[in-house]
């Protein structure tokens, strides 16, 4: 990560991929009805991903999704497993958004560890009859690029593989979205292993957004974000490095170095931290900076 006066990082350019991704950011239903980006830092047709957390009302979500549409982007609601205290629950969700013409949804397990609802994997609500008649046609799925602080590595494998096989089951696209890391080359290879493994499968790779190393220290430890979270902190040498807002652009050139050549759609997901104003404003500079640069090469 760097300060957010530095776009680019020194260095060779192997590739120019990051600055012609698609990017799409995420969003509390609550958030929506200040979203108003600047058309030249996020266009119309971009998704916008709404979470669902325990104890927020569902309608505010299935409104915030409506108006996300009506503004021209895609919306993409979360659905956490864990979250639903019936199955009932999880059907009129699906049925409110079908209503709305919602085409896409994130399928999550949930946060939770304990839980008093019916369903606790992602795989059940996929696998749920209600989707059959729904409008939602593409199927996002969460990815650990560094691992999960409780899944084995060999159960991540295990529970993708069986998500990939129920959504072509049922003719839903899926598509993988991750969590944010920082070690750049790592998020590569995930994303490679990825699309060797399931040819064609589109990534979506999480990058935490424009903010304050302090701030992205807490959302880490909060998120269980693991190994890479060493790279922060070896960079916080000095008060200035600490208060000063911090941006994905070192993560992004890592990223490129050591995929230089996706095989498969690779698109950028922003969790913004410090304000989606800051994360979008600066990526739209990214774009413009990352592309000069390798004209004038």
């Amino acid at each position: 990560m760097t300060n957010t006066s530095e776009t680019l990082v020194d260095g060779p350019v192997l590739s120019t991929w990051t600055a012609h991704a698609d990017a799409s950011i995420e969003l509390a239903p609550e958030q929506v009805r200040n979203f108003s980006p600047r058309a030249e830092h996020f266009p119309r047709g971009s998704r916008v991903f709404l979470t669902h957390l325990t104890g927020k009302p569902e309608a505010l979500q299935v409104e915030a999704a409506l108006r996300i549409q009506e503004m021209g982007y895609v919306a993409v609601p979360h659905f956490g497993a864990r979250n639903f205290k019936t199955e009932k629950d999880f059907v009129e969700l699906i049925s409110a958004h079908s209503r709305n013409g919602i085409t896409e949804a994130l399928f999550l397990g949930g946060n939770p560890p304990l839980f008093a609802g019916p369903m606790g994997e992602s795989a059940q609500l996929l696998a749920h009859p209600v989707l059959k008649d729904s409008t939602i046609k593409t199927a996002f799925v969460a990815g650990y690029p560094e691992g999960h602080p409780n899944i084995v590595e060999i159960g991540l494998k295990d529970a993708l593989r069986r998500k990939v096989d129920i959504c072509r089951d049922r003719s839903l696209e899926i598509r993988v979205a991750s969590q944010f890391a920082f070690d750049g080359r790592m998020i590569g290879a995930w994303a490679e292993s990825l699309h060797t493994e399931y040819p064609g499968l589109a990534v979506h790779v999480g990058l935490a957004g424009v903010t304050s190393l302090t701030k992205l220290i807490r959302f880490s430890m909060m998120c269980g974000v693991g190994p890479s979270i060493a790279a922060l902190r070896r960079s916080a040498s000095g008060l200035f490095n600490i208060i000063a807002d911090r941006n994905p652009a070192e993560v992004l050139e890592a990223m490129a170095a050591s995929y230089p050549e996706p095989t498969a759609p690779v698109h950028l997901h922003f969790f913004p931290f410090g304000g989606w104003e800051k994360t979008l404003s600066w990526f739209g500079d990214y774009r413009e900076a990352r592309g000069q640069r390798a004209i004038d090469r």
